[in-house]
């Protein structure tokens, strides 16, 4: 229960469901309590370490960070990474990746922190190592543009292949296209599907031939105003160019977007950011372990082993 809701709620609950009178601080200690031990157990789980051994599929591990308020220092940046397994799904062509095509994940776990990337980053090889990944090779990662993202990937799992998450790339695309054309306007409209298609049908030669279509016409002073609005898309852009690789995925019937941390980030914003909540910093990773446990093949290995 205190992996969803507050622990004033929580308390509430075992009152109403199981006629149990549980003090909202009592349950407050014995959940962080477990969420310290759930933080010492994830990285060290053979449960699960023997679950993505035997899952087949491609090893995706996806980043993402959220907001998270604390007592000492206000809102900090908590840092999210999720592993997974995935299947290759149906192969598709560019004009059809928006539909649902992507088998569940065979094996997924996440954890967070709040803490420098360069902290948040070094366990990542002994965890892949200990859930049986052999060769970084093996691995995808998936990403919005933060920059501690890619150099984190680059600097602890050099080698891995790179995405660009698709609908991060495709709200840059928007952004051009509507300080261009006007805000909600048909012609901003056009102008992004044809920047998404050649986006994802291209990669960076697409992007760049939207920009020259953008900048293909006669009247001087319109191109003029144009031109610091796509060079900032193309700055944007320039520094993915191997990461938008999305044909090639598609083809192969795999992921080009990051949803699955994305949605562990809303997971865990419900818990640490409902109305109200302030944290003790200390007691952050805690109860962002409680909550990545909750939601992975990791709750019940968890259990198993405290009983």
């Amino acid at each position: 229960l205190a992996a969803d809701v507050s622990f004033t709620k929580t308390s509430e609950h075992l009152r109403e469901m199981l006629d149990v009178r549980v003090a909202p601080e009592t349950v407050r200690s014995l959940v962080e309590a477990h969420g310290k031990a759930m933080t010492r157990f994830q990285p060290k789980d053979e449960v699960t370490a023997r679950t993505f051994g035997q899952a087949s599929g491609e090893v995706e591990f996806a980043v993402d960070a959220g907001k998270v308020n604390t007592r000492e220092d206000g809102w900090k940046d908590l840092k999210i990474a999720v592993i997974s397994k995935r299947e290759a799904g149906e192969p598709t062509t560019p004009d059809q990746w928006r539909e649902d095509r992507l088998p569940t994940a065979t094996a997924t776990m996440a954890f967070a922190r709040i803490a420098p990337s360069k902290v948040f980053r070094r366990p990542w090889p002994s965890l892949l190592r200990h859930l049986g990944v052999s060769a970084f090779a093996e691995i995808h990662a998936l990403g919005d543009g933060a920059a501690w993202i890619w150099k984190s990937l680059d600097r602890a799992l050099s080698g891995c292949g790179q995405t660009l998450d698709i609908y991060h790339a495709h709200q840059r695309l928007s952004q051009c296209a509507q300080a261009i054309f006007g805000e909600g306007s048909a012609a901003a409209t056009a102008a992004f599907t044809r920047a998404c298609d050649l986006l994802v049908s291209d990669g960076w030669a697409g992007v760049c031939d939207w920009v020259a279509e953008m900048l293909s016409l006669d009247d001087v002073t319109e191109r003029e105003r144009r031109r610091p609005i796509t060079e900032k898309l193309v700055g944007y852009f320039s520094k993915h160019t191997q990461r938008l690789n999305y044909r090639e995925r598609l083809a192969s019937g795999r992921a080009i977007g990051s949803g699955v941390v994305e949605g562990q980030a809303k997971t865990l914003g419900l818990r640490l950011k409902c109305r109200g909540a302030r944290w003790n910093r200390r007691n952050v990773r805690p109860m962002a372990s409680l909550v990545c446990v909750r939601n992975s093949v990791q709750w019940e290995a968890y259990w198993t082993l405290a009983s």
